[in-house]
């Protein structure tokens, strides 16, 4: 796997500095502009396409704390996770989810844009609580508690959407 962080000369760190990261993607995309390669070979334009792909995977790694949460825990414990292998098993967690879905599935039926608003907004809470969680597992290198709090938000950012479809729906967008 490639380091996004070493990429763009970054700590391994969960917390980012936004700023400083698009400094450097800046840089490095203006060092790979294909003016500077007009002159080269082909096999040197190519490369440098090549970099410049990497580069924007690994700022979009690096500005998705899924994503970003991911790559820390495969750098440090070798191991890349399969989603579709695995299934949650905090079941507290489920049924938490099964109600959120029936909540809003509740609120689509009602055309409740109000309770809509609300809901959306506690979702939003929840997600900044997970985050801060998930910070503190990766500083304290808990790998498998900082994978199962990644899983928690990929259910969050599904649910985040299905909120979003619904909000379009109730406002005929």
């Amino acid at each position: 796997m490639n380091n996004p962080f070493a990429l763009f000369d970054l700590p391994v760190a969960f917390q980012v500095d936004s700023a400083l990261l698009n400094e450097r993607y800046l840089a490095l995309q203006k060092s790979l502009h294909p003016d500077n390669f007009s002159a080269a070979s082909a096999q040197e334009q190519r490369l440098a396409m090549q970099k410049s792909a990497e580069i924007n995977d690994a700022l979009r790694i690096l500005k998705d704390p899924i994503a970003r949460a991911d790559s820390i825990i495969a750098l440090n414990t070798g191991e890349q996770e399969n989603q579709e292998e695995k299934s949650n098993k905090d079941i507290g967690f489920l049924m938490q989810q099964m109600e959120w879905r029936e909540t809003l599935e509740n609120i689509e039926n009602r055309k409740d844009t109000d309770e809509l608003t609300a809901f959306a907004q506690e979702i939003n809470q929840i997600r900044h609580a997970i985050l801060s969680e998930l910070s503190t597992a990766l500083d304290t290198q808990q790998w498998d508690i900082a994978q199962a709090i990644t899983d928690k938000l990929r259910f969050i950012k599904k649910l985040q959407t299905e909120i979003e479809r619904v909000e379009e729906t109730l406002l005929d967008f």
